[in-house]
């Protein structure tokens, strides 16, 4: 075996990711177990006409902590996975209010769970927007050339 025919090793060079993503991402799987377990402990124990809330609630729980996970990763599945996530749950969260459902973490918009079911979707969605890095190395190209422009006038002028 020749050397060109060699795996080569990469080394990942960026920094890990601190601050409120990281939090973000503690904050969906909390709430996601919060709502989940006693979902589950209530899907259990309950009747027949009570198994659609705790379902509803068990799903919606599911689906924070898979979207902690979509977000914690943040690679390019990941965020797809984490964007039907999104969908799921603001789906759920404005059907179960139009059906007017009640028992679920989803009723009365979340006003059980202060409100959280409708307001970290919309947070979730600001940060796999930020994070995605496709629109980051996106407009770090854009900023280049512009300073390229910028630096090519500039040089051009003193001449």
């Amino acid at each position: 075996m020749d050397e060109s025919s060699q795996a080569r090793s990469l080394n990942d060079t960026r920094r890990p990711a601190h601050g409120w993503g990281r939090a973000l991402v503690g904050v969906f799987a909390l709430f996601g177990l919060a709502v989940a377990l006693p979902a589950f402990v209530d899907l259990a124990r309950s009747g027949a006409g009570m198994r659609l809330p705790a379902g509803l609630s068990g799903l919606c729980g599911v689906g924070y902590v898979v979207l902690s996970v979509a977000v914690a990763h943040n690679g390019r599945r990941m965020r797809r996975v984490g964007w039907a996530c999104l969908v799921v749950e603001l789906v759920g969260l404005v059907a179960v209010n139009v059906v007017g459902l009640t028992g679920s973490a989803w009723s009365a918009w979340g006003s059980v769970w202060w409100y959280l079911p409708v307001l970290l979707p919309l947070v979730g969605g600001a940060q796999l927007w930020l994070a995605d890095p496709r629109r980051i190395v996106t407009n770090a190209e854009r900023i280049t050339d512009i300073s390229d422009t910028i630096q090519g006038t500039v040089h051009r002028d003193r001449k």
